[in-house]
């Protein structure tokens, strides 16, 4: 099938957009719109598929509003009402309830406390809130932040790729589901592509000689500490998207605009430090051990690679789940021997995996890649209330898990496969190719440590949307005859520029085919 039948087959979700360039192009200034770009009637289809996703998700909260928390969601609900009690002590200036902290935000330190940052003001105003109240919160709080993103990326990218963005996942019930979830993995998703489109305004900035502004260096700082707060995994994301941002800067820029580039890179990185800081400090002392983020790590890689019924150097305890009862083994372990329960379970995991072999690892690492990539809707059925649905409710979640396979099966199969290619069309085009497929590579390391299942794909939607559009355009310009896109204003560094470019486009590439052969081997062996 050529690629511009597959374009146009995907008439619900993308070719109606009819993507071009980017509206908004290289910073500071924007370009006029060119001949035969219709950016009005791009608003106005903007704005009714930002009316269908409000009305997508006023009709699925009455499918979740009672449901009972599912999972994490026990342990997000109680460190958000921790942290409300704690900010009814700083108000009324009393002691802080250390204990209740320990218990409920600490706990194992297995959760980074964004997401009980983000319910506590809830729980300030209503200490016994519903569920169904909790649910109502949350999806107001998501709605915000999404049209924070469609609003950044119409700004950034022009309105068709905010259309894009709208569509894909906006429109993907399974998605908008989740937005009713305590869990941080959504949210953490939107912040990042917030943090995304900081850095290609930044990039832009570079092509013009331009230094970013202190405020745009402590922008990002907490752009990227509330992405990590809201989602541990995303570390090794994070830090690569700092080290790539920070070679560009010492590139691309000359003289006294490059210290003035770095002072802002270091101020970005003194303000995550700073805003890392008391999580880390208060995790080390409750567990006394040193905690930089989540104490998962060793655990997780013994029940996703290892031999889970070694882990407590046996079977565990089989009242509880795979990954409470080797908590417990080891709290008690550690009490009995005055060791942190930190090091028990490391010398736990340890035990588990020592029989683990490249063949064993890579095996598991292809079942966490099915896992994450074909179980889409798992989560309908999972957030209903405890009494069931109905006829009703029954029908509404089958249309969801319908119309979710529908958009999502070209959103996961084309977002993947455009990792193999790289865009070429222009300058910018390059840039938003590299700065996606970054997130979404660096998303998916959490395939390699992590038991997938289906709720991680939320966080790397939005760039797998851009990823999976970007590649069809890029297909459709080079099976048409007409002429090329005309080229980008040519900026002072972009010589430079476009050789790095297709330097890191390169190694992604080879970084992708790599893994890729790798896990087909796995596979097949």
């Amino acid at each position: 099938m050529r690629p511009a039948v597959v374009h146009q087959a995907l008439a619900g979700a993308v070719a109606v957009v009819e993507l071009g360039e980017p509206v908004v192009t290289r910073w500071p200034a924007r370009l006029p719109v060119r001949p035969g770009q219709t950016g009005l009637r791009a608003d106005v289809l903007l704005g009714w598929l930002v009316a269908a996703h409000v009305v997508m998700k006023v009709l699925i909260y009455p499918l979740v509003l009672n449901a009972e928390p599912f999972g994490d969601e026990a342990a997000y609900l109680d460190g958000g009402m921790a942290m409300s009690n704690l900010l009814r002590d700083v108000v009324a200036f009393t002691a802080p309830d250390t204990t209740e902290l320990e218990l409920n935000v600490v706990g194992s330190a297995w959760f980074m406390p964004g997401m009980p940052v983000l319910l506590a003001p809830l729980y300030l105003l209503f200490p016994d809130a519903p569920i169904w109240l909790v649910r109502g919160y949350l999806g107001l709080v998501t709605l915000m932040l999404f049209l924070a993103v469609v609003r950044s990326v119409r700004r950034r990218l022009g309105a068709r790729w905010a259309c894009v963005v709208v569509v894909l996942p906006g429109l993907v019930p399974s998605w908008v589901v989740f937005t009713y979830g305590a869990w941080g993995d959504l949210c953490a998703g939107l912040v990042l592509v917030l943090l995304l489109l900081r850095l290609v305004d930044l990039v832009r900035g570079l092509r013009a000689g331009e230094a970013p502004s202190l405020r745009a260096g402590l922008v990002l700082g907490l752009q990227a500490i509330a992405v990590l707060y809201l989602r541990s995994s995303t570390s090794a994301l994070l830090a690569g998207l700092g080290a790539a941002t920070l070679v560009a800067a010492s590139v691309m820029l000359r003289g006294r605009v490059r210290w003035r580039g770095l002072a802002a890179a270091a101020l970005a990185g003194a303000t995550f430090a700073a805003l890392l800081a008391p999580w880390s400090i208060f995790a080390s002392r409750t567990l006394d051990a040193r905690v930089l983020t989540t104490t998962t790590v060793p655990t997780v890689l013994a029940n996703t690679f290892g031999d889970p019924d070694e882990l407590c150097f046996g079977r565990c305890d089989p009242g509880s789940t795979m990954w409470f009862a080797p908590l417990r083994y080891a709290r008690e372990v550690g009490r009995a021997t005055d060791t942190s329960e930190v090091e028990v379970l490391q010398v736990m995991s340890d035990h588990a995996m020592r029989d683990v072999g490249p063949e064993r690892y890579f095996d598991g690492v292809a079942h966490n890649l099915a896992a994450y990539t074909l179980q889409p809707t798992n989560f309908n059925g999972y957030l209903a209330p405890p009494e069931g649905r109905g006829l009703v409710g029954t029908v509404g979640q089958l249309v969801a898990d319908v119309l979710t396979w529908v958009l999502y099966v070209p959103l996961m199969l084309i977002g993947l496969v455009s990792l193999l290619f790289h865009a070429r069309r222009s300058v910018e085009a390059r840039i938003l190719d590299i700065v996606t497929k970054l997130a979404i590579g660096g998303l998916l390391l959490q395939l390699f440590v992590h038991l997938a299942g289906g709720r991680y794909w939320a966080t790397a939607a939005i760039p797998l949307g851009i990823a999976a559009v970007s590649f069809l355009r890029e297909r459709q310009l080079a099976g048409s005859d007409g002429p090329p896109p005309p080229p980008d204003d040519v900026g002072p560094s972009d010589e430079v520029l476009v050789r790095w470019l297709g330097r890191v486009q390169g190694l992604l590439r080879a970084a992708t085919t790599g893994v890729v052969v790798v896990l087909a081997v796995a596979v097949v062996l």
